[in-house]
């Protein structure tokens, strides 16, 4: 009688050794024993939910959402100059004022100040003008008036003054309001500073 269940196999294989069978058994038993136990995958399972979830909260939140054109960075209005020369900065040379990336003000006002602190009016031209209304003189840019250096220029490194407004001002209106503590010249303005090197 055989006691073995494997036994019978290796009767018929005319060997006493274990089979293929046995081994793949006993290969079987100390696998299940050893191998660490199946840890349920949860968070698989929620993971559809966790997304509805945060879907829900972007569409209904009642956060504040920027308009869908308006310029990133905010829309605030800014105010932007550089004064340049085609042909390098000296005697004879026009200073052409560039103006890109300027938004939301409406005029443009610019005077330079020397090392000794003489003001050189740029725009207004006069005492009788006002700043220029950019909607009419800036093309491509570029302010459509420039000045021709001459000898109110000698050689030096001025602070050019650009004072964007809301509201065209006369030279008087800006010396009367402009602050060179706080570089202002009041509410609806935004002075920039630049320098302008004459050789």
């Amino acid at each position: 009688m055989v006691k073995s269940k494997h036994g019978l196999s290796r009767l018929l294989a005319g060997r006493d050794r274990l089979s293929r069978l046995e081994k793949e058994h006993i290969l079987d038993q100390v696998l299940a024993q050893t191998a660490p136990p199946r840890r349920t995958r949860w968070w698989l399972a929620a993971m559809p939910a966790v997304a509805a979830a945060v879907t829900i909260l972007l569409v209904l939140a009642p956060w504040h959402r920027e308009p869908e054109f308006a310029a990133r960075g905010g829309n605030q209005a800014v105010g932007a100059f550089k004064p340049t020369c085609a042909h390098g900065c000296g005697t004879g040379d026009k200073i052409v004022f560039d103006l890109a990336g300027t938004t939301g003000y409406r005029y443009f006002a610019a005077f330079s100040q020397r090392a000794d602190g003489t003001v050189l009016w740029y725009f207004p031209g006069s005492d009788a003008d006002t700043s220029v209304e950019l909607a009419q003189g800036l093309g491509s840019g570029v302010l459509d008036r420039g000045i021709v250096i001459g000898s109110e220029h000698p050689a030096g490194t001025y602070r050019v003054y650009g004072v964007f407004s809301t509201e065209p001002l006369s030279r008087k209106e800006i010396r009367d309001r402009f602050d060179d503590v706080h570089v202002t010249a009041g509410p609806g303005t935004s002075v920039v500073v630049q320098e302008l090197v004459v050789r």
